[in-house]
């Protein structure tokens, strides 16, 4: 019992003189593994940061390249309606010439953006342009096709074909402003310009009163 009492005694008092060591090597752990934890971080937020901002720059591209097609879509759509306002009789010479020029829209550039899931960055209202402009084209690309269909059918298989072909042709002219007017706020609204993270190009005014304020602190510096 006494060996045992003094094994105990022993251990306590190595342990009293080694308790500040213990102490210290504890907290040192400690607050090492915190910083080092904070510099995770700190790299995690900032690794985050570079790549949406790679991620934005690329996606200012992609929006260049939707605009464009939009327009390119417009000057198309623009194609069609000189069609129809040089054929007032519905013939299947005007719905083979109408379905051919729609079939120069394009969606490549509004794929390619969805393909990326960039469009995430985007404005919802922004987006909403982008989304309509594209479905104005297959929309009238697929009316176009259906009215040329729907003339065919008719001519052969109704004895009021005549007059349900001037009906649908009507029906098919009365979307035309909507059409248009849909592409031409699309084609305003979306510029690359207009996202939230691009920054405006100083007016020159401006950018000269800068260089001449940086050129005159910088005089003050040295003189200093």
């Amino acid at each position: 019992m006494d060996t045992i009492l003094h094994i105990l005694r022993s251990l306590a008092g190595a342990l009293l003189r080694q308790w500040p060591d213990l102490v210290g090597t504890f907290y040192g752990v400690l607050l090492g593994g915190l910083a080092t934890l904070g510099i995770v971080r700190w790299q995690l937020t900032e690794e985050k940061k570079s790549r949406e901002r790679h991620e934005k720059e690329f996606l200012i591209v992609l929006i260049e390249h939707v605009n464009r097609e939009i327009s390119k879509n417009l000057r198309t759509f623009q194609d069609l309606i000189s069609a129809f306002e040089q054929a007032n009789v519905p013939r299947l010479e005007l719905w083979d010439w109408v379905v051919t020029i729609a079939s120069s829209f394009s969606s490549q550039a509004h794929d390619d953006l969805y393909r990326t899931g960039l469009q995430r960055y985007v404005p919802s209202d922004f987006e909403e342009e982008i989304r309509a402009a594209n479905a104005i084209v297959f929309d009238v690309a697929h009316r176009v096709r259906q009215a040329r269909a729907q003339h065919l059918f008719n001519a052969a298989y109704r004895d009021d074909a005549g007059v349900l072909n001037e009906r649908h042709l009507s029906e098919v002219r009365s979307l035309l402003p909507e059409w248009r007017d849909g592409l031409q706020r699309a084609d305003s609204a979306v510029d690359p310009a207009k996202l939230p993270w691009v920054q405006p190009a100083a007016p020159r005014r401006k950018r000269a009163r800068r260089r001449l304020f940086k050129r005159r602190i910088g005089r003050l510096v040295g003189r200093g």
